[in-house]
């Protein structure tokens, strides 16, 4: 695989977000996740950076491509979720579990078209799991730390209708989450594969 021997495009600290332009798609056409987690965003070139409310498109992980075709018309936001560093290019054929942007986006936007808050808010969790889940014992594991706004934002809902549905998963025992710095959510997989 070339991408592991290209040199680094970007590097990203924890907690950092970078903003893509147009002029990276002068030089490139796509990046390839080389280490981290990033959360991937877009906004309207025409609105302030810092003032702009980017609608999240996806999460990649090592091995993921993000195509910068979007930047033709969207300004990018990369907020490092860890420590993350991306290079150029991609590969022809990507490593089998690897995916792109687009993949995550048109997953998102499908699950907005079940009816039911109860399916949109699982199949949201179910897709988050799958993608950067685990399975531990009895229970899938969710290490990404998302408040219920970034839930509601991710699902079409408001975040009292996620906060109400989580309730009540709480209190059926299909999830739990830690306290602390970490917060780690379990998910029971009676809930993920119903």
């Amino acid at each position: 695989m070339a991408t592991t021997e290209a040199s680094a495009a970007l590097s990203i600290r924890a907690g950092s977000t970078l903003l893509l332009d147009a002029q990276l798609l002068e030089r490139n056409q796509c990046l390839t996740v080389h280490s981290g987690l990033v959360r991937v965003s877009a906004s309207r070139p025409e609105q302030e950076a810092l003032a702009a409310q980017p609608v999240t498109l996806g999460f990649l992980q090592a091995g993921d491509q993000l195509p910068l075709d979007l930047l033709r018309t969207t300004r990018l936001h990369l907020e490092a979720l860890t420590a993350a560093q991306l290079v150029e290019g991609c590969p022809m054929n990507p490593a089998a579990g690897t995916i792109n942007l687009h993949e995550w986006t048109l997953s998102l936007l499908l699950l907005r078209n079940l009816n039911d808050a109860g399916q949109r808010i699982g199949a949201l969790l179910q897709l988050l799991v799958e993608r950067l889940g685990r399975r531990n014992g009895a229970w899938y594991e969710l290490s990404l730390r998302l408040t219920h706004a970034e839930l509601a934002d991710l699902s079409g809902h408001t975040r009292v209708t996620v906060t109400k549905q989580l309730s009540r998963w709480r209190s059926l025992g299909l999830i739990e989450q830690d306290a602390g710095p970490g917060r780690t959510l379990r998910i029971a997989p009676e809930l993920l594969e119903a």
